[in-house]
């Protein structure tokens, strides 16, 4: 998750991450079970934290002083503040949707409860994650003299917030937070759909004397975060899944389980996107690209020394076979022509995520997805071995932060990949156009499930995809001349592809991608973002 703070006429770029006590320590507490694996009749068997002792007779663990609560009201004007326990009911905020399926909240005020902590538990709701955004203050100016503000807490300065230090933090539903007192915070921000929204239990000391129990930023700040949460690419297919629902299920019945009925919305939803995206780029009101921070730390590591992407993951990745990644990088060094400074996925790391697990985890949540799923990833990884779907049709999606190869599910084009590099000895094959890329994802996704695991993917619109880069400056981009002369050149490969690339057996590039040929799935973990990471099990390839 990128953050993007814009105050006045500074610029400042920030990287999000998992909630962690570690991370949030200057700013408060982060109440979580520190071991979910262990059930409480096993608590003989195993070391736990030095808080822990069995109770209930034995059915339970107390794990003791969790949070730091604070009452200072002794310090305040009242002298007296009372606990008190209410109930918020958030709903999901509406974000701006950005190009590549981001969105953006825009903060509009950041607010503190100078006396005392402020604990929010969430229960069981329709969302399950939401953004903890805080920040420090700076040493107290004129501008906030009056303020009653405690002696003695620790805090990192007494005065207005400092934006240029703001931290942003993703929770999830098991998660609670405490905010220490004077801790400047942004009011709770649910991420999710539209109509969901998470309900707080929320526990505080207040006296009803005004700035004593509530105080807001006093000058007008405007901090933009963007967040990868939503789904990656805008889907314009119009199909609604059900909570809970199999989506790659819900697509196939929308589409009757019509091969052409799925092609045509993989066909209609990568050209309006092409169609909405070219439109930003030339409109005259074009701003800027959306530059991934993560990445351009990466490749910058001057801009932030020492930076690390905390964004674990874990994907089943398709991998292309060589005639495509032949075909990719071919079109990679056509864009370079245009544009040479973007960011390229290298060919060996070249991968189409037909399922997104788990995103923006901590290792210790990714390791155990991975143990509940250790007995069915052979199943999982080797699906495509004997169920054979075939992609056609690649043509470059573009948006204002990337551009990827994209295909679409065969309906009888002839074929064109080249024959198994070693004698095929699958059995009880699943073959032929009426089985496509969606069913494949269709069933992938039920496996996972059935492994005992839920399912949190971004990536459930009609779009089989590699991504070929991303870029990292405005500079290529940044007059009308220039931005045409990219618009330009993606029409023309596009062009090239359809005319001569496209059915054409006598070609001297493939389209075609029979997905598992040469390797299956790929099992992903870790930092696995641009490529990165590392493989648990590859599939048996044909």
């Amino acid at each position: 998750m990128s953050v993007s703070i814009k105050v006045g006429k500074r610029s400042i770029n920030i990287t999000a991450q998992p909630l962690s006590q570690e991370a949030f320590a200057p700013f408060g507490d982060v109440i979580s079970n520190p071991r979910p694996d262990i059930h409480p009749s096993a608590f003989a068997q195993h070391k736990l934290p030095s808080n822990a002792s069995s109770a209930n007779q034995g059915s339970a663990i107390r794990y003791g002083d969790v949070s730091r609560l604070g009452n200072h009201y002794a310090q305040a004007p009242s002298r007296t503040g009372e606990p008190k326990m209410s109930m918020f009911v958030c709903a999901a905020r509406p974000l701006e949707t950005l190009s590549d399926g981001f969105g953006r909240f825009t903060v509009k005020l950041l607010e503190r409860h100078p006396f005392t902590t402020q604990t929010f538990t969430p229960l069981p709701s329709s969302a399950s994650q939401y953004l903890v955004i805080v920040a420090p203050s700076l040493t107290p100016s004129a501008q906030d003299e009056g303020l009653p503000v405690p002696e003695g807490l620790g805090l990192p300065g007494r005065g207005l917030p400092d934006p240029s230090k703001l931290r942003a933090f993703v929770a999830d539903k098991n998660q609670a937070v405490t905010y220490g007192a004077g801790t400047w915070h942004a009011p709770m921000v649910v991420l999710g759909k539209e109509g969901t929204a998470i309900d707080f239990v929320v526990f505080q000391h207040a006296s009803g004397q005004g700035t004593e129990d509530w105080q807001r930023s006093t000058y007008t700040m405007a901090a933009e975060i963007t967040t990868d949460v939503l789904n990656k690419l805008e889907d314009t297919s119009g199909i609604i899944c059900k909570p809970g629902e199999n989506p790659y299920a819900a697509f196939i019945n929308a589409c009757n389980n019509d091969r052409r009925e799925i092609e045509a919305l993989y066909t209609a939803h990568r050209t309006k996107r092409n169609v909405q995206q070219k439109d930003k780029f030339l409109s005259p009101d074009f701003k800027e690209l959306f530059i991934d921070q993560t990445l351009l730390r990466l490749e910058k590591p001057e801009i932030q020394p020492g930076f690390k992407d905390e964004r674990h993951c874990m994907a089943l990745w398709s991998r292309p076979p060589s005639h495509i990644i032949r075909l990719a990088t071919h079109i990679q060094r056509l864009l370079l022509e245009t544009c040479p400074e973007m960011w390229l996925m290298s060919p060996w790391n070249m991968h189409m995520t037909t399922l997104e697990v788990a995103f923006s985890k901590t290792p210790t949540e990714i390791a155990d997805l991975v143990a509940s799923m250790r007995s069915s990833l052979p199943s999982i990884v080797n699906h495509t071995h004997n169920h054979r779907a075939r992609l056609v049709k690649p043509m470059i999606s573009y948006d204002l932060s990337a551009f990827a190869l994209s295909f679409v599910p065969a309906t009888g084009e002839p074929p064109l990949s080249p024959a198994p590099a070693a004698p095929d000895t699958a059995e009880n094959i699943v073959q032929g156009d009426e089985y496509t890329y969606h069913h494949v994802r269709m069933d992938i996704f039920d496996k996972v499930q059935k492994a005992g695991v839920e399912v949190g993917s971004r990536y459930q619109v009609p779009s089989a995809h590699i991504t070929l880069g991303r870029y990292i400056t405005q500079a290529e981009h940044d007059t009308p001349e220039k931005r045409q002369a990219w618009v330009d050149r993606i029409d023309e490969i596009n062009a090239w592809l359809e005319k001569e690339v496209w059915d054409e057996k006598d070609s001297d590039f493939i389209g075609e991608w029979m997905v598992g040929q040469e390797r299956s799935i790929d099992a992903r973990i870790g930092t696995i973002w641009y490529g990165g990471g590392r493989t648990l099990v590859v599939g048996e390839g044909f």
